[in-house]
């Protein structure tokens, strides 16, 4: 079974604005979660409205996020934007998968979810916030 993952501090960029969209980001997958840990009647009677809840949040946060970068010049911002790309492509076609959805495709759904966003704000969302802060310290 795949553990529910909270927020931990590590993951913070110490930009609070996007902080704040991670860790919202986050609770609107753990609703999916909850989803799948429920009962079968239950998850097929709200998964959609749950995937479509997450589907649009993240593409709001990955939007707010590369008006960020561009906003303070990261040179690398093209490439980002590439990576959300690649993601919501991927995501799109697992949902796509989904037409007659149980709690176990959900469930590896939930599982790539939270392994690329974890990894994705460890590595790629790090670099380009300490880029970010620096330029807000002046340094």
């Amino acid at each position: 079974m795949i553990p529910k993952i909270g927020w931990q501090e590590s993951y913070n960029l110490n930009i609070e604005e996007i902080d704040v969209q991670h860790k919202k980001l986050l609770a609107v997958a753990n609703e999916l979660y909850d989803l799948i840990q429920g009962d079968a009647a239950s998850y097929k009677n709200n998964v959609s409205k749950a995937l479509k809840k997450l589907t649009d949040y993240t593409v709001y946060h990955f939007s707010s996020e590369e008006t960020f970068m561009r906003k303070y010049g990261y040179p690398q911002s093209d490439f980002h934007k590439m990576q959300h790309d690649q993601f919501i492509r991927e995501v799109n076609s697992q949902i796509k998968k989904l037409a007659n959805p149980s709690q176990d495709d959900g469930l590896q759904l939930y599982s790539y979810l939270v392994k690329w966003v974890i990894n994705h704000i460890a590595k790629s969302d790090k670099v380009w916030a300490n880029f970010v802060t620096s330029k807000l310290q002046g340094k």
